[in-house]
């Protein structure tokens, strides 16, 4: 692991070809082994700024700095909705990014097995995505990202759709899956309550073109369960970022 952060962006920008201006001077290190969450107003730049940090999109001004070589080999990308091949069962499309990268279907037969199990998918290997639930669909989705052994996992605001006690369920399964192996996580939200929850670090952004409003260190020790939600620390959390929130909407 790189002693400096794995990702760094210096004064990033991002116009599109409208002429709407989604970005401006952002200024973001991102530390190895750390769980940032993005937390800003809806259309603010979170997912844009994510996909400048998968490489997916162009930065308009500044750049993109990574602290380790062939990171974008050891990176992984989940997206708001599933995007499965509703064609393939559940196993074929966690395999689909070990497949385009020429790796045998036996040789990665454990690993598949090992991530499915790890986010209770075990015994749906031959379902299809119409056979299968919001959340479980989300949990493929997530497994094919991680079946890749990341050292860099890119999430965009996987659980918006889903009901409470389905994103309560997830956000600990992700916990639990980032402290056992050691990921870097960038989490885009709009969620205070999720955003504190699962992160060591929120950055708090203006709505467009997004800033870098605040960013502040989560100081809630790890690991983390439901029980958190009722504690007076992280309800403190919780009403200065509103308070953050509301000055960035102002």
């Amino acid at each position: 692991m790189s002693e400096g952060p794995i990702v760094a962006l210096e004064r990033v920008g991002k116009r599109f070809s409208t002429g709407v201006e989604a970005l401006a001077g952002i200024d973001l290190a991102v530390a190895p082994g750390s769980f940032l969450s993005l937390l800003g107003p809806s259309g603010c730049g979170k997912s844009t700024l994510l996909r400048i940090i998968a490489g997916l999109a162009p930065p308009s001004a500044g750049s993109v700095r990574y602290g380790e070589s062939g990171l974008a080999r050891h990176l992984g990308f989940v997206f708001q909705e599933p995007t499965l091949m509703p064609w393939a069962s559940v196993w074929e499309n966690v395999y689909l990014p070990l497949r385009l990268a020429g790796e045998r279907r036996e040789r990665v037969a454990p690993r598949i097995a090992e991530t499915l199990a790890a986010l209770g998918l075990a015994g749906f290997e031959r379902a299809y995505p119409r056979q299968l639930s919001g959340g479980m669909r989300m949990r493929v989705s997530i497994a094919r990202a991680l079946v890749t052994e990341p050292r860099l996992l890119l999430l965009d605001e996987p659980f918006a759709a889903l009901d409470e006690f389905t994103r309560f369920r997830l956000n600990e399964d992700l916990l639990r899956l980032w402290q056992r192996h050691h990921w870097t996580v960038v989490f885009v939200t709009h969620s205070i309550f999720e955003s504190v929850f699962l992160s060591s670090r929120i950055v708090v952004l203006t709505p467009r073109p997004g800033r870098i409003l605040a960013d502040l260190p989560v100081e809630l020790p790890y690991p983390r369960d439901g029980a958190l939600r009722t504690t007076p620390a992280y309800v403190e959390q919780c009403r200065r970022l509103s308070a953050l929130l509301s000055e960035a909407m102002a």
